[in-house]
């Protein structure tokens, strides 16, 4: 009977209880650091516009670099940078189900490339640069996730903002020279997922992955020859799109 009535203080003994499940509510805000690889496909037109198609670049003359501009600046092209900012959210727990809304700011680079092609009609050097670039990225997303206690794997998906600067030039040495450009503030969407761990009460790292995609930004303008006066008319249009991989630490208040 001893033994029976014991075993109630015994098994109420801090030493023998389980420990508590970890409980994911509340706000919480910290930094992440990673790498974007962005990603753009350029599409260039290159109407015949010079003056009875007399100029270097008009796309139907016979020796005329149009063909080279129109093979160089159609395709796509990649970069990878380093992206690392800031993140701040607010998570509710329902036994294992964990919901929150999350928002993050942090620096973002787009792709660029540049190249010097022989020209096929004069054998000489011909510069092409294209750049889809941006300086920050904000996204505001939801999160959907199942604690495993200590560990919560999660989905997330919202929108995301930046501005595009497209800029491309054109220089070859007949004297020809063009750059055309468009700046505009773009609305994309964002998905992905992750995994979190708590380190303890307040403390968690996370390591996540986001996929970015924001449609495309056009530019046009004119390759234009001072000597002669003549001028072709070009334009470009361009996607941007980002893979994120990063890790981030937060605290929880």
């Amino acid at each position: 009977m001893r033994t029976a009535a014991a075993l109630p203080v015994f098994l109420a003994n801090p030493v023998f209880a389980a420990s508590p499940t970890y409980n994911w509510s509340g706000f919480y805000a910290g930094l992440t650091a990673g790498a974007t690889r962005s990603s753009s496909h350029e599409t260039t037109s290159l109407p015949c516009t010079e003056p009875f198609g007399v100029g270097a670049i008009c796309a139907t003359t016979f020796s005329g670099n149009g063909p080279l501009v129109l093979s160089a600046m159609n395709g796509s092209f990649s970069q990878t940078q380093f992206t690392g900012g800031v993140d701040a959210g607010y998570n509710w727990q329902n036994g294992p189900g964990v919901y929150g809304v999350e928002l993050d700011l942090e620096s973002f680079k787009g792709a660029s490339r540049s190249g010097a092609f022989t020209s096929p009609a004069f054998g000489s050097p011909v510069v092409l640069n294209s750049s889809v670039d941006a300086d920050w990225l904000f996204t505001a997303r939801g999160r959907i996730g199942y604690a495993f206690d200590r560990v919560l794997a999660y989905a997330t998906g919202g929108l995301a903002f930046t501005r595009l600067n497209a800029n491309f030039s054109y220089t070859d040495t007949s004297g020809d020279t063009g750059s055309w450009s468009g700046t505009q503030n773009k609305v994309g969407w964002v998905v992905g997922g992750g995994l979190q761990w708590a380190l303890s009460s307040a403390w968690s790292v996370k390591a996540e992955y986001l996929y970015v995609n924001f449609g495309s930004i056009s530019a046009s303008g004119a390759i234009v020859n001072p000597t002669f006066g003549y001028s072709n008319a070009v334009s470009t249009s361009a996607d941007l799109t980002a893979q994120i991989a990063r890790a981030g630490v937060n605290y929880k208040f």
